[in-house]
C-alpha cells in the first residue's frame, strides 16, 4: 500500500489584489465553481482508489483565505465530507498573514482544517516592501499567534534571496518563525520567472539573483536553525517542474533540498573532524542519508579528501536519528 501525507489540490488565486514581485501565477476571474468542485472530488477519489494512506487534503496555490468566501466555504465543505466519512484525517491550507482573523479561523475550524501554512517570506519590513508583499512582519506575528490560539498546526513558509534580503535577515526570519510557534516550515530560495516584476528588475540591474552555491549555503543556515529548534522542515525549494527548470535566473536546481541537506552533512562532518589526521575517514549516518552525506556526485567525499588529505572516505548507513553523524578516523 502506498503512503503519502497530502492530497495536493491546486487552487489558483482569483483576482489577487497583491503584486508580489516574484509571483508567476496569472490572476484569473470567472472561476467555474461546479467544475472546480468536481475536480476536487476527482482528485481525492483517485488518491483513495490508489490506496494512498492520505492524512490531509492540502489546498495549495493561491492564498486560500483570500479567495471569495463563498468559494472557499464550498471547497471546504466538499473536502470536509471526506473527513466526516473517516477517509481523510484533516485539511491543510496555505494563505497570507494579512488574510487571517478570528472570523476566518472559526470557518476553518468548523470545517475540519487541521494545518495552516503562512507565507511569511521575511520578517524584515524593508524586504517585504521591496518584494511587494503588501503586509508587514507584525501581520505575520499576529496571524501566527491567532492560529496557535485556535489550535491549528502552524507552518511558516520563508524565502531566501528576496530583494534587499541579507543572510542575517533570513536567519532572523527562521528564528522568528520558531519563536512564533511554528510546528513545521518550508524554505524557498527565490527563483526568477519570466513575465514577473522580479524578472524586469533583474534585467534592469535592480536585483541580483543568488547563485546556486549562495542559495544552498543560505538555505542550509536557515535549515540548521529549524532543526536545532525542533521545527520540522517539510521542503526546501520548489517542486521540480518544467517551469522551474526553464526559469532564467535564481536557484532552479530541481533537487534543491538534496543539495541543502548535503551541505548540512558536510558542515557537521567537518565540525567533528576538528583538525584530526589519518588515512581513512569513516562516516556513519542514518540509512536514508548516505547519498546526502556523500554529496551529489560524491562532492562531499572529494572535499574531505582534498581538505584533510584522506586517501579514503567511506559513508555507511546505520540505525541512528535523522541528521546525526558519527565519524571514525583510521591511520
Amino acid at each position: 500500500m502506498k503512503t503519502h501525507r497530502n492530497i495536493p489540490v491546486f487552487i489558483p488565486q482569483e483576482g489577487c489584489p497583491n503584486a508580489c514581485v516574484f509571483c508567476s501565477q496569472k490572476k484569473i476571474t470567472g472561476i467555474d465553481r461546479r467544475a472546480e468542485l468536481n475536480t476536487l472530488k476527482d482528485t481525492v477519489e483517485k488518491a483513495l482508489e490508489n490506496r494512498w494512506q492520505e492524512s490531509e487534503i492540502a489546498f495549495f496555490g493561491g492564498s486560500f483565505t483570500a479567495i471569495d468566501k463563498a468559494r472557499m466555504i464550498s471547497l471546504l465543505d466538499t473536502a470536509y465530507e471526506y473527513v466526516c466519512a473517516g477517509k481523510i484525517n484533516g485539511i491543510r491550507i496555505s494563505t497570507r498573514p494579512d488574510y487571517i482573523d478570528e472570523t476566518v479561523l472559526e470557518i476553518l475550524k468548523s470545517r475540519g482544517v487541521t494545518a495552516i501554512e503562512l507565507g511569511i517570506q521575511s520578517v524584515s519590513d524593508k524586504v517585504l516592501t521591496a518584494s511587494g508583499r503588501g503586509h508587514t512582519s507584525k501581520h505575520s506575528e499576529n496571524a501566527c499567534k491567532l492560529i496557535k490560539k485556535y489550535g491549528f498546526r502552524l507552518g511558516g513558509q520563508m524565502m531566501v534571496g528576496l530583494p534587499l534580503s541579507t543572510a542575517e535577515d533570513e536567519l532572523a526570519t527562521a528564528q522568528a518563525i520558531c519563536d512564533w510557534g511554528a510546528d513545521e516550515t518550508r524554505i524557498y530560495p527565490t527563483v526568477v520567472f519570466e513575465d514577473t516584476a522580479l524578472y524586469n528588475m533583474t534585467l534592469q540591474g535592480e536585483y541580483e539573483p543568488l547563485s546556486l552555491d549562495d542559495a544552498v549555503s543560505r538555505c542550509a543556515d536557515c535549515m540548521d536553525v529549524f532543526l536545532t529548534r525542533g521545527v520540522k522542515v517539510l521542503r526546501v525549494g520548489l517542486h521540480a517542474s518544467e517551469q522551474l527548470v526553464s526559469a532564467p535566473y535564481g536557484a532552479t536546481h530541481p533537487a534543491m533540498g538534496e543539495l541543502v541537506e548535503s551541505e548540512l552533512y558536510r558542515r557537521r562532518i567537518d565540525s567533528l573532524i576538528q583538525g584530526s589526521r589519518g588515512k581513512k575517514l569513516l562516516v556513519y549516518v542514518p540509512f536514508s542519508a548516505c547519498s546526502k552525506a556523500a554529496g551529489q556526485h560524491r562532492k562531499n567525499t572529494e572535499y574531505f579528501k582534498n581538505t584533510y588529505g584522506f586517501s579514503q572516505v567511506s559513508v555507511y548507513g546505520t540505525d541512528m536519528p535523522e541528521h546525526t553523524v558519527r565519524i571514525h578516523i583510521e591511520d
